[in-house]
């Protein structure tokens, strides 16, 4: 019934996907630091990924890689999170689009034990990190970038780590 649920390795594009990500979500950083916001060509690379994963992801299931099971959890699990993080909804987080969308595409890359422990561990460096990033916004707002950057580095550092050492194997 779990099986699958802990994997964590990637398939070439999937690492590939991840490397290209982890570039933009640095640059983006630096803008939303500077600026307030990512600029909008990023929130459409990053919504090309994650449509891209999502796409990987089936065609994966269509050649017995992936169980059908784990790729549904995983997406409802990145629909929910991301709904419940955006503005207009607000129960997990309040975010600009951008920001929902660049957590998706990082979530995408996961599986759906990955997906749950990021969005919890960008709850827990947001809070620790806030204080930083506030010197750098508004009175309401401050750049969220950052926090989903550290975040996906975290998770994506400690996975490699730990399929490193057998542990997810």
């Amino acid at each position: 019934m779990f099986e699958g649920v802990f994997e964590m390795s990637m398939e070439p594009i999937q690492l590939y996907a991840l490397a290209f990500l982890l570039g933009s979500f640095s640059v983006a950083t630096l803008s939303d630091l500077k600026r307030m916001s990512a600029q909008s060509e990023f929130v459409s690379v990053w919504a090309i990924i994650a449509i891209g994963l999502f796409i990987i992801d089936v065609y994966l299931v269509g050649t017995d890689k992936l169980a059908w099971d784990i790729f549904g959890l995983k997406w409802i699990l990145i629909v929910v999170f991301s709904l419940l993080s955006h503005e207009r909804v607000g129960v997990y987080f309040r975010l600009a689009t951008g920001d929902v969308v660049a957590m998706m595409a990082a979530a995408a890359i996961m599986g759906p034990l990955g997906v749950v422990i990021f969005y919890i561990l960008v709850k827990i460096v947001d809070w620790l990190t806030r204080p930083i990033w506030k010197s750098f916004g508004t009175e309401s707002a401050y750049p969220f970038m950052p926090p989903i950057f550290l975040t996906t580095a975290i998770v994506l550092a400690v996975s490699w780590l730990l399929n490193e050492q057998g542990y997810l194997q």
